[in-house]
Parts: structure tokens; sequence; C-alpha cells
């Protein structure tokens, strides 16, 4: 018989993961814990044993660093939507920068110029998020997965999310639990705007017509759009809720006189604020128009079009077609079709790219560049700026990119997702 889980163990803390997790030692074998820092010795409530690795979290402080700081939520650690909030911003962000520059050293590259984090919003800033659904008898709860597990965390507000979007846990609970089917949505997304808010809805069986009224009078009410999806992303339907121009999901990048539409499932920066100080680094970093400007995994123009308003002819790329689609409706409506192209591609390969281009942008997904395109773009420019979600690819890929001539001559991080582990980086290469 397999030996019983014990349920707490107390250990010392001795380093962290990539994830913000404390790491230590239990029966020989290593341990991952959250909300723990190094030094410190905690009382480990244990959750996981998996591939001979121990998971867990903080349950008591017996001896705490001099750099915790008290969690504001209530429901840290066991809500799974924040990773670290034992750590105060300014020793948050000095964590990532550790992180990146550790990844980078591993992989045989110097930044030569370190620029000192970049802060935004702490709180009340995401503008993004998917939420899950779980009946607890008759009750729905709405909210983030605990960590590590498929349960849902007991929460009727959130420091992340914006405001409207916090204001609609109660709400969607009390509509969930009026819903025919409400045992068969397993989660709701939510985006937001400047001015508007986006729902799906995820259902796993036919909604009745007394479930599409409800929904409707529900968007009427909290002035939403709603949309029902009943199988993959792409079946995601709009069902109710403003469509007019004016009234588009939507955000603006004042610094350059823009403002862009979105699907809620297309992929934007959740940290708005943040987002117009990348762009305009990013801008700034790519210097001024010196022939045509690539920007690869385009989306929906968040860095062509400011590119086009500094007067640069931009092509952009990207995988998504609906993408695409919202790049160039974007691009029409700030007056910059004749400035940019947009074209959809499969990145993972070598596209086709014009012999030379003045400079590059690119934003991949946290896989990182293929090698094929690192490679297509060695002869082809001077002047690159990457914008990573992953510093692990983002260091292997400044290792490439190194193999190829480029030098890694500033970085930075951006911290676009407080009290979570994600790292967002500037790299600018120039060969």
């Amino acid at each position: 018989m397999a030996r019983r889980l014990p349920q707490f163990v107390e250990l010392r803390i001795t380093g962290v993961d990539g994830d913000g997790r404390g790491l230590g030692e239990i029966e020989g074998r290593p341990i991952r814990v959250k909300n723990a820092l190094p030094g410190e010795w905690v009382r480990v409530r244990l959750l996981r044993r998996q591939r001979g690795e121990w998971w867990g979290e903080a349950d008591a402080v017996l001896e705490a660093s001099p750099a915790r700081h008290p969690a504001p939520c209530p429901r840290f650690p066991r809500c799974g939507g924040c990773a670290v909030q034992q750590l105060e911003g300014a020793a948050e962000r000095l964590a990532k920068q550790a992180r990146l520059l550790e990844l980078l050293a591993a992989s045989g590259v110097e930044v030569r110029k370190l620029r000192p984090p970049v802060a935004g919003p702490s709180y009340h800033y995401r503008t993004k998020a998917r939420l899950g659904v779980r009946l607890v008898g008759d009750a729905p709860l709405v909210g983030f997965r605990e960590h590590l597990s498929n349960r849902v965390a007991r929460m009727d507000d959130c420091l992340v999310l914006t405001p409207r979007l916090g204001g609609l846990i109660e709400p969607l609970k009390v509509l969930v639990k009026g819903l025919s089917v409400r045992d068969a949505v397993p989660q709701i997304e939510l985006a937001a705007g400047d001015a508007e808010c986006a729902l799906v809805l995820r259902h796993l069986r036919p909604l009745s017509a007394g479930d599409v009224a409800a929904l409707r009078q529900f968007a009427r009410r909290f002035g939403v759009a709603l949309l029902t999806q009943a199988g993959g992303p792409q079946t995601a339907t709009l069902l109710a809720g403003p469509v007019a121009r004016k009234r588009r999901l939507g955000y603006a990048i004042p610094a350059f006189g823009l403002y862009l539409n979105f699907h809620p499932s297309d992929f934007t920066q959740v940290n708005l604020a943040l987002n117009q100080r990348l762009v305009a680094d990013v801008v700034q970093a790519l210097g001024p128009p010196n022939g045509l400007t690539a920007d690869l995994f385009c989306g929906i123009g968040n860095f062509a079009l400011p590119l086009a308003r500094r007067g640069h002819r931009v092509l952009g790329l990207e995988g998504d077609p609906g993408c695409i689609e919202r790049a160039k409706g974007n691009a029409a409506l700030n007056g910059l079709s004749g400035r940019c192209q947009f074209f959809v591609a499969d990145l993972r390969k070598a596209p086709a790219l014009p012999a030379r281009l003045g400079a590059v942008v690119v934003d991949p997904p946290r896989s990182g560049l293929s090698p094929a395109l690192v490679e297509a773009l060695s002869g082809r420019t001077d002047r690159l700026a990457y914008v990573s979600c992953n510093p692990v690819t983002f260091a292997g890929d400044a290792r490439h990119l190194a193999d190829l001539g480029f030098q890694l001559t500033e970085a930075a991080v951006y911290d676009l997702f407080p009290h979570t582990a994600h790292i967002e980086t500037l790299g600018l290469f120039e060969r």
C-alpha cells in the first residue's frame, strides 16, 4: 500500500523557481512552495507529489524573510490568480530582473545596458481573465482556479482585475444560477477596453430560450457585450451588447493619437496603462524610419500602427487571420492604410521577407522564435526589438541571435503582470 501523503511539513526555503515558488527539500526530494521566500522557515500544506517532486503552499511562516510583505488579498495563496503577493512591488520587480539576468548568463549572453525595471499600476490593472465556474450544491462559484487544483476560488471581487470586471463577479454568480445549463458552464472569459467590456460564456449544452433571454437581459443591465461559445474559440458568437463602431471593445494609445479595436479572443496586453509605455519605448528603440520595418506577430497592430504614425512603412505578419482583419481595420480607422500592409503568415517557418529591412520588431508567443525565423532575419536587418513574455525562450533566442552576429545592447523588464511570475522583457539587438 502506498504511504499516505502527510498534510503538513516544516522546512527551510533555499531558493526560488521561475514561477515564483520557494524551493526546498523534503525526504531528499525537491519541493516547490507557493508563498515562500528564500531563507524562510515555513509550515507547508502539501498538495501534490508528481514525478519525484512535492508541491505545496506555505500555511504559516515561522521565520520570515526581511523582504516579506503582507499579502493584500485574503484569498492568497489559495487563489491561483496571483503567484506572488508576499513581495512588495520594487522587490518583486528586482526578483524578476534577477531571473532574466540568470537565464541570460546561463545562455552565455551579456546585455550591454540594463535599464531599471519599468513599473505600472499594481492593482486593478488586469483587463483580460479566464474565470472558472463551478457549482457547490446549487450555488455557483465564479473566479480563478485554486493553486494546483480545478476547484474555483471563493471570491466576490479581485484586486488585480479592473474594477469594472471585478464588479461583475457577484452578478455573474446570480446569472449562472438562473441558467438551465448552470452545471454545463465551465468558464467565462472577461475582456475590457478603455470603455467597454465583453464576456464570453462557454457552455457544453445548448442554451434554452430562457437562457438566451437571461443573457440578453444581463448584457443590457450591465452594458456589456456578451458572446456565447459552444465549442472551440472560433465558435464564439455575439449574442447581445453594443456593436456600433464607436462602442466596440478597444483601447487608445494617446501619445500616437491611435485607437485600436479588438475582439475578446484576440491577443492584447492585459495591462493597457503599461502597454502605452512599452509601445513608446519600442518605437524609440527602432529610431527614425530607414526603409521598410517588419512587425512579426503583429496582432491587431499594437506596434505597427504607432510605428506608422511616426513615419515608418510597416509590413505586419501574423498567424491569426482574425487579428490581421482587425489590424487592417485599425489601420483604416486611424488613416494609416497607406503606410501599412498586413498579411497572414505561419511564423513557425521562415516567412517570405524582403531582402533588406530597416528594422524589425517581434512579439512572439511563449514558445519564442523558431530557429528558421531567426535564421531568416539574420541577413536582413541590423536592428531588432524583441518583446518577450517568456524569459526562458528569450534567453535561448538571444543566444541564437548572438551566434548570428547580434549584440544585446539594451534590455528591460516591464512589470505588466504584477503579483504573478510573468516577466515581460524588451530587448534591443544590433549587429
